[in-house]
């Protein structure tokens, strides 16, 4: 397959973040997820999946690149994070473990009315981030998730 008809990706997705060291520390202790890159106090980049990067930008810098960009003082950014799990019982660890690198509870561990677990938890900056086993969905050896 040439490289024009490849399947095309999403390989990064960036999140505005006030505190660049402590979203960094959030996403590796809280997830687990390794480091890849870090600028201090500028930018960090943390392995999200198997070809895909996270990018915790300090939101101060973004405007040059991105435009106008922020927080409303009312409402959590309009982003959520999930990681889907093989289990319902790898739920509530995870949760537990997030809340342990500084994560603030949204909404408890509890099964869902459509079959699954659930529980959601906010990152510093107040990105919902979702921990999910969903029956209907697989997860695969090296995380990817077939529906």
């Amino acid at each position: 397959m040439s490289p024009a008809s490849a399947p095309q990706f999403v390989t990064a997705l960036t999140l505005g973040v006030r505190d660049v060291q402590a979203s960094l520390a959030f996403y590796t202790r809280a997830l687990g997820l390794p480091l890849v890159h870090h600028m201090p106090g500028e930018i960090a980049f943390v392995q999200s999946a198997p070809g895909q990067l996270l990018a915790l930008w300090n939101i101060a810098s973004m405007p040059g690149e991105y435009g106008e960009v922020g927080f409303s003082p009312d409402s959590a950014p309009p982003v959520s994070l999930g990681r889907n799990v093989a289990s319902a019982g790898e739920v509530a660890p995870l949760i537990e473990r997030a809340l342990a690198a500084g994560a603030t509870l949204v909404g408890p561990v509890t099964t869902r009315e459509w079959g699954g677990t659930s529980g959601c938890v906010a990152d510093p900056d107040g990105y919902r981030v979702d921990v999910v086993h969903n029956p209907a969905f697989s997860i695969g050896e090296y995380g990817s998730v077939t529906v």
